[in-house]
């Protein structure tokens, strides 16, 4: 039985279809990632999900027990839902101290004052706090207001926890090791999570599974590799980490590739595919830059097929690799490579199981 359980959202606001037949599921304890552009849905889905939206249509359930249902009119409050929910500007109270701020969902639920001071000390250790307890929000780095915000949200033990672009105000540094903080925690405690970003490398980074959205509408789930090596469409090739797109026409099916004809650059491009494509076609095809093999055009390798000639009109180097932008005849080309080619004409060797059809 999966732990969350959305099923035909629809939310408008106006004549604005905001979520268009959304559907998902999530397993226990799964830490589970809502991607996509600004405006795209994702947040208007999460709050749905907390009890701060009323879809339209649709149906939400928590553990195989309904918190929605449009069709039996359903609704439960927010606060009945029991799931914690950690803001994008982490919603603290400026006017109470670290233990009040984690002490006030307790106050609500009418805790004892004896477990109340267990339970929140027990939160603040979790969650590295316990030195700041008597402390203001003012008087906190922006990572231990979040930090406060996240032992909010689980001090009275919630059934899910869902987060809201929680590291958005955090600077670069900062936000790399708060990933690797909450995914530990989030480990650790076993605690089925929804996580809201636009942050691909977010996304890649903690989750066990991708749902990537854009104008309402579901476009792919699946792990990050899945997301990332094998596209489902046009739109997470592009939205999801950078991608050379090759458009040409299918001329052939050979031993499991599709060989595409994509200008003078790239005749007898050989594509792997699961089903034989139709001849003649169009057909276009995602490259990940990194996947490219780039060497000097008089090196003796790669001269096989899937080999392109091209010139290097720009290098950048990034530290840990080179990036290379690339004219092979007309095909605007991007590359990565952990070494220096040394030489403006190049050869360009690409994968055939590199190549994750598109369109």
């Amino acid at each position: 039985m999966p732990e969350i359980d959305v099923a035909q959202l629809v939310k408008t606001f106006g004549d604005q279809r905001a979520l268009d037949d959304v559907s998902f599921t999530v397993a226990d304890g799964e830490l589970f990632t809502l991607l996509g552009p600004s405006g795209c849905g994702k947040s208007t889905t999460l709050m749905s999900i907390a009890g701060f939206q009323t879809p339209n249509e649709g149906r939400i359930a928590v553990g195989g027990e309904a918190i929605f249902d449009a069709s039996s009119r359903l609704n439960l409050a927010a606060e009945r839902r029991n799931l914690g929910i950690v803001f994008q500007s982490y919603a603290v109270w400026p006017h109470m101290t670290v233990f009040d701020n984690l002490a006030f969902p307790l106050k609500v639920r009418k805790l004892s004052r004896k477990d109340l001071g267990t339970r929140v000390r027990e939160v603040l250790e979790l969650v590295d706090l316990a030195p700041y307890e008597k402390r203001y929000p003012h008087q906190l780095s922006g990572g231990q207001q979040q930090r406060v915000a996240l032992g909010r949200a689980l001090v009275y033990s919630p059934s899910v926890l869902l987060l809201d672009e929680p590291f958005s105000n955090l600077d670069a540094k900062l936000r790399e090791r708060a990933r690797t903080w909450v995914k530990d925690l989030q480990h650790t405690l076993g605690l089925t999570t929804i996580f809201v970003t636009h942050d691909q490398d977010e996304a890649l980074s903690m989750s066990d599974r991708v749902l990537v959205m854009d104008g309402g509408v579901v476009q792919q789930i699946g792990t990050p590799e899945e997301v990332y090596r094998r596209p489902a469409n046009r739109f997470v090739a592009e939205f999801v980490g950078q991608v050379n797109l090759i458009t040409g026409t299918v001329a052939g099916h050979e031993d499991r590739n599709a060989i595409v004809d994509a200008g003078e650059a790239a005749r007898g491009l050989r594509v792997r595919v699961d089903q034989a494509p139709q001849p003649r076609s169009s057909l276009t095809v995602a490259v990940r830059p990194e996947a490219l093999i780039v060497e000097a055009a008089g090196d003796a390798s790669h001269n096989t097929s899937n080999t392109l000639l091209a010139r290097v009109t720009s290098v950048a180097f990034l530290g840990d690799h080179y990036q290379y932008e690339l004219d092979a005849s007309g095909l605007a080309l991007t590359a990565q490579s952990p070494h220096q080619v040394g030489s403006t004409d190049v050869k360009v060797h690409i994968p055939p199981d590199a190549c994750a059809v598109v369109a």
